[in-house]
């Protein structure tokens, strides 16, 4: 399924502690399906900038159950220009 990142919010929720030494750094992600409906993950902030997911992008779930990003294609996408001419 694609959802659509409405938005990206760093998780201040660790309970009455603080976030444990060594945790990596947490974002509450908003995706909003075709249907309008919304649903919230939780996603290490490191890997949302590894693969350059932000807000208003389109992703989905890989194998591993992480969001990755649908790269839109364009009417150059494949166009090898023929420097030959």
């Amino acid at each position: 399924m694609i959802y659509i990142v409405k938005r990206i919010d760093e998780d201040l929720d660790f309970g009455c502690e603080e976030r444990a030494e060594g945790a990596p750094v947490m974002a509450v992600v908003t995706l909003m399906n075709s249907s309008g409906e919304e649903l919230r993950v939780k996603s290490e902030d490191a890997m949302l900038y590894e693969r350059n997911i932000n807000e208003g992008d389109k992703v989905c779930f890989d194998e591993k159950n992480k969001l990755e990003k649908i790269q839109e294609r364009t009417e150059l996408d494949g166009f090898i220009e023929d420097s030959s001419h």
